[in-house]
């Protein structure tokens, strides 16, 4: 088959299956991968594969055809990244990062993977920066990239969303609960870390197809019928040069994955010759 001549979009889904998709114990994860056969994507992106090893990994991808996977490490909460095609240029960096990402390349684009720091605002920010100078030293003037992940934080695109300040009140909350913890930005909501990326040159492909706020976590079995505050925090970023190629852009709420995790997956299709 050839997957080349078949295919003139490119299928990306970013997805955080929340510790290791143990929300699914069927065996080998069977609805997960039931899941993704459906959805189809030519790349698939993950946060939170606790407990997976890359044998694992290329076990889980091969279930629903994807020949190449990535792991970042075997502890922790690793990114990993499948896909139909081969996965070169692989780069693990852990180093000054609270889980780390990968950067490779696929069908001649830069991929990032990326899982921000949890609890902290000016980690996420350092973090951000490390990402944005490996993307802009090492790809080329940043063309034909893609930065994805979960970003632990909210966009100042949605500050609309966010004015009734409950998600405000909530973020407080847990900061004064711990000292460990500080999502605030001397007591504001920081939206500091997407400013960088737009700064850079990279669009946030949800908003480029959406005016209207759409919420990313947390999912429907974890909201508490509402009660709480919602938020977008996953996101796929393009580089300027593939503005013009996203057809289309959506957070994924289904059956599947208002139950399994506390994120909902976020894709992105790319027109491609």
């Amino acid at each position: 088959m050839d997957l080349h001549a078949q295919n003139k979009k490119l299928k990306i889904i970013n997805y955080n299956v929340l510790e290791g998709i143990k929300l699914d114990t069927t065996s080998n994860h069977q609805k997960f991968a039931d899941w993704v056969n459906e959805q189809d994507p030519d790349i698939l992106a993950l946060q939170e594969l606790n407990s997976f090893t890359q044998k694992k990994l290329e076990q889980l991808a091969r279930s629903f055809n994807h020949p190449y996977a990535v792991l970042l490490k075997e502890t922790g909460y690793p990114v990993g990244i499948t896909s139909k095609y081969p996965i070169i240029n692989v780069e693990k960096v852990l180093d000054n990062m609270w889980h780390g990402f990968i950067k490779a390349e696929i069908r001649g684009y830069n991929i990032f993977v990326i899982h921000l720091s949890p609890h902290v605002y000016w980690k996420r920010r350092e973090e951000i920066d490390l990402i944005l100078n490996t993307s802009i030293s090492e790809s080329k003037g940043a063309q034909k990239t893609i930065i994805m992940g979960d970003f632990n934080s909210v966009s100042e695109l949605d500050a609309d969303a966010y004015q009734d300040g409950r998600l405000l009140e909530r973020l407080r909350i847990a900061d004064e609960k711990s000292p460990a913890i500080e999502n605030l930005a001397e007591g504001k909501l920081d939206y500091e870390v997407h400013r960088k990326m737009t700064q850079a040159g990279y669009i946030d492909a949800f908003r480029l197809k959406h005016k209207v706020y759409d919420s990313s976590a947390l999912t429907l079995r974890f909201s508490e019928n509402g009660k709480i505050p919602s938020r977008r925090i996953d996101y796929i970023y393009v580089s300027k040069d593939l503005k013009r190629k996203v057809s289309s852009a959506s957070i994924i709420k289904d059956q599947f994955t208002h139950y399994h995790s506390d994120h909902y997956p976020v894709t992105i299709e790319l027109n491609i010759k």
